[in-house]
């Protein structure tokens, strides 16, 4: 089952597909499809003219122009330690791609820019730890006047995403367009959809060798610039969402404080224990728990182990579940990583986005592996009645913890790591709205 999701405005949007597959998109779309009818933003065509290279902090959208230049010792400097870097391409005097660089995020992208000095088509790589550079997504903008700000509208005109296995081979390619009527057009398909794929499985280029994978072959100069690291740059790498204030969330007596000036408080519930015979901890929905449900994939030592369910309050009024933790160990967590399911690799994911755990019932549950079908739908549902924070089944060696929430949708799991490295804890986060925003206060 997929479980890549992209956050909208903070909320997860869900549709359901046929056959048990699970999509996250942003709307649901009408069948059939034509795909005949699909924008494109062809790329450009290569060249042989000569280049000279501006290595620098990055493109100024407003300027269209280069900015903070730095000298390619610097830019060297700066791929070798996985920092951001820059390369501004020219053709001729005249901008012809931008080169955005930043090995720790594992990203590269080159910007094709159009005659108007706007990036128009972003080619974006994935470095692997086997070192190569991967396909990740291709974004391109049709802009209707010279006139027309880059980037214009919410979403790019089209945009392709090569989804690849943990071991870097292609499972299939999703294109996603704006429609002329304004509607969104968004399938799955084996193929490639343009005439030409860009360059998909390369070795990690040299600084120098930028050009190249932009489609500019002619010989190379390069432009002289400041021995300095820029101060700012104009750009960020995109990074997979990171959690939100997660240790003020499951602190007993934590307060946050809205935009609009409420005051909300933790509160915590006590849920007793989890026997965790495998030490695999399955999240979802308890309504589709099967034999083929996936735990999530770091495993704890067998046993048994705390969980409490924290919910927020309001002038002493209770709210919501914003959160529910299960304790491994009582060392101070140091690091928060998202937990991933067997199959799941962070390389997959965009920016914002994260591999959520199913819900269909607005109900998070947790249970061993072993009691993935240990308890039967009616159960579930006759424990499951009434406002209690948390509701218990058990057998003879599991117990489901069944959390109500607020919401369907699709919701990660954060894993909290000690200083040496070890599990502390497992944290299923209910993305609260009222904490979307919020801040500690």
């Amino acid at each position: 089952m997929n479980r890549r999701t992209l956050l909208l405005s903070g909320v997860a949007v869900v549709s359901l597909a046929a056959a048990g597959l699970l999509r996250f998109r942003d709307e649901r779309l009408p069948d059939p499809i034509n795909e005949q009818s699909l924008p494109t933003v062809p790329a450009p065509g290569p060249t042989a003219e000569p280049v000279e290279v501006v290595y620098c902090a990055g493109w100024d959208a407003a300027t269209r122009a280069p900015v903070l230049p730095m000298s390619e010792a610097v830019a060297r400097a700066q791929d070798a330690a996985g920092g951001q870097y820059a390369a501004v391409l020219l053709v001729g005097g005249v901008a012809r791609a931008v080169v955005e660089v930043c090995w720790t995020a594992h990203h590269a992208e080159v910007w094709h820019v159009d005659s108007a000095g706007r990036r128009y088509r972003g080619v974006a790589y994935r470095r692997w730890p086997d070192g190569r550079v991967r396909l990740f997504e291709v974004r391109g903008w049709r802009y209707e006047g010279k006139d027309t700000p880059e980037f214009a509208g919410e979403r790019p005109t089209v945009r392709t995403r090569v989804h690849r296995t943990a071991t870097a081979e292609i499972e299939n390619f999703e294109v996603s367009a704006e429609l002329p009527d304004g509607s969104t057009f968004q399938t799955s398909r084996e193929d490639w959809p343009e005439p030409v794929r860009p360059p998909d499985d390369v070795a990690v280029p040299q600084v120098g060798g930028w050009p190249a994978l932009a489609g500019l072959t002619g010989p190379v100069t390069t432009r002289s610039g400041p021995d300095e690291v820029p101060a700012t740059f104009p750009w960020r790498p995109p990074q997979p969402l990171r959690p939100h204030h997660i240790e003020k969330t499951v602190t007993d007596g934590a307060r946050f404080r809205t935009r609009e000036g409420r005051v909300l408080t933790v509160k915590r519930s006590p849920a007793g224990t989890i026997r965790l015979p495998s030490g695999k901890l399955l999240v979802g929905d308890p309504h589709w728990f099967d034999a083929e449900s996936k735990p999530l994939a770091e495993t704890v030592p067998p046993g048994e182990y705390p969980v409490e369910v924290f919910g927020l309050t309001e002038n002493g009024t209770e709210l919501t579940t914003a959160a529910c933790r299960v304790t491994v160990t009582d060392a101070p967590v140091t690091s928060w990583h998202l937990a991933l399911r067997d199959g799941d690799h962070e390389l997959d994911l965009g920016d914002g986005e994260y591999f959520g755990n199913p819900v269909d019932t607005a109900t998070l549950a947790l249970v061993d592996q072993t009691g993935a079908t240990a308890y039967d739908d009616a159960a579930i549902t006759a424990v499951s009645a009434g406002e209690a924070r948390h509701h218990r089944l058990s057998d003879a060696r599991t117990d489901l913890i069944i959390v109500p929430g607020w919401s369907d949708g699709a919701f990660p799991v954060w894993l909290g790591r000690t200083a040496h490295g070890a599990i502390g804890c497992f944290v299923l986060d209910f993305h609260t709205p009222e904490l979307a925003t919020a801040e500690p206060a």
